[in-house]
């Protein structure tokens, strides 16, 4: 059963992890060129990173649910220790989901842990990009799971995409002929990158799974939620100058993030 000591724990990583991603995002924001460039690097690194924290973020709060006290606080930066949600077998029988990246199967896994006595969805709730221009994403859509399911699930998919062509450096041309939920492990793109429109689009989206899940799991016993979730200051169109990391970023090319009410 999850405690809220480690529930702590588990917060206070995560918020350590999604500073990962967005430092990329603030060190290609730092000076405006155009053209290739060697920071075109940093757009696929900041959907891998994006992606792993929340995988991280799911398999600490699986980890957290079930370590035994006299492992819990062994390694790790907080102790967390490791431990991998396993893919599932599909009902067709063809090949394996990956938990973190499905909600339908990953919420009733959750839910077996004693991580949750409901679905780490119910809260989600989300702006999400669709298109971009340069580092700007655009066509914003507000969406709400209980409401559109499907899009989301679309979002997952594609960040899970770019997430395993970066890990793999198996980048087709064009995105649409990646397999449904795995990926055609062929390079036919003529650069190693995506656009980074794209790849802040896709941090944006896990960005706001992650604080909504916090507040599911957090009001699912009963916690407070403040204290736990990410800073307020990362959803905004622009960070407050006041702020000690990024004073004045605009990560989502002017856009006000959703972050559910406490």
């Amino acid at each position: 059963m999850l405690t809220h000591e480690r529930f702590a724990d588990v917060c206070r990583e995560t918020t350590w992890h999604a500073k990962k991603f967005l430092d990329l995002i603030s060190i290609h924001s730092e000076q405006e060129v155009r053209g290739r460039q060697p920071r075109a690097t940093l757009n696929p690194l900041t959907v891998l990173m994006a992606a792993a924290a929340w995988e991280r973020f799911l398999n600490d709060l699986a980890g957290a649910a079930s370590y035994p006290d006299e492992k819990w606080g062994e390694r790790g930066a907080s102790g967390l220790g490791r431990f991998q949600i396993p893919k599932v077998k599909r009902a067709d029988g063809k090949g394996w989901l990956s938990r973190p990246w499905e909600p339908e199967h990953l919420s009733p896994y959750l839910r077996r842990r004693g991580v949750l006595d409901r679905d780490l969805s119910d809260e989600w709730a989300a702006w999400l990009s669709f298109t971009w221009v340069g580092a700007t994403p655009k066509g914003w859509v507000f969406a709400e799971y209980a409401r559109n399911a499907e899009i989301f699930r679309d979002v997952l998919k594609e960040a899970q995409k770019v997430r395993n062509g970066v890990a793999h450096l198996a980048f087709p041309q064009d995105l649409v002929t990646a397999q449904e939920s795995s990926y055609s492990w062929s390079n036919n793109a003529r650069t190693i990158t995506v656009q980074s429109g794209h790849a802040r689009g896709l941090a944006a989206a896990v960005m706001q799974l992650i604080d909504a899940s916090i507040v599911t799991v957090a009001r699912s016993h009963g916690w407070p939620c403040e204290g736990h979730r990410l800073p307020a200051a990362w959803f905004r169109d622009r960070v407050p100058d006041s702020d000690s990391r990024y004073p004045g970023a605009e990560f989502w090319g002017g856009q006000r993030l959703h972050r559910l009410s406490p």
